[in-house]
């Protein structure tokens, strides 16, 4: 099994590929601002000299809710997707979250990514029918 670690400084041109899956492009990742942040906890899975996933916990305070937090970037390299390994990322995410006594996650997913929505369902996450906006800069 993969090693499952914190991100750290060092590991964005690792990233590439993996975020270069999420977005069709690639993507300069600033690692160092991210280590960071205590606000944005990123883990990574790292297999030999490879890192294979990635995925974050954006913890964020709302004025009706208290501190809560969303899930960011979730991905698994297309080689190593069906090892269990998005399910693994997704409970090490919830749990830094309990452990931070974070009251709520959140969650986006594209409609056609089934594997993923039912792998968010399956550890207790429930779909909700509100519409996403977004402005871009």
């Amino acid at each position: 099994m993969p090693n499952l670690r914190e991100l750290k400084v060092g590991d964005a041109e690792k990233l590439k590929p993996l975020f270069k899956i999420l977005t069709g492009k690639e993507i300069l990742i600033d690692d160092a601002s991210l280590v960071a942040d205590a606000n944005a906890v990123c883990l990574v899975f790292e297999e030999g000299d490879e890192l294979i996933g990635f995925g974050s916990l954006i913890i964020h305070k709302v004025p009706t809710k208290g501190e809560v937090a969303r899930l960011e970037d979730i991905v698994i390299g297309d080689n190593n997707q069906g090892r269990g390994l998005g399910r693994a990322l997704v409970l090490g995410l919830i749990e830094i979250a309990k452990q931070r006594k974070i009251k709520q996650i959140n969650l986006t997913s594209n409609p056609m990514r089934v594997a993923a929505q039912k792998l968010y369902e399956s550890v207790g996450f429930v779909k909700h029918n509100t519409d996403t906006f977004r402005m871009t800069f």
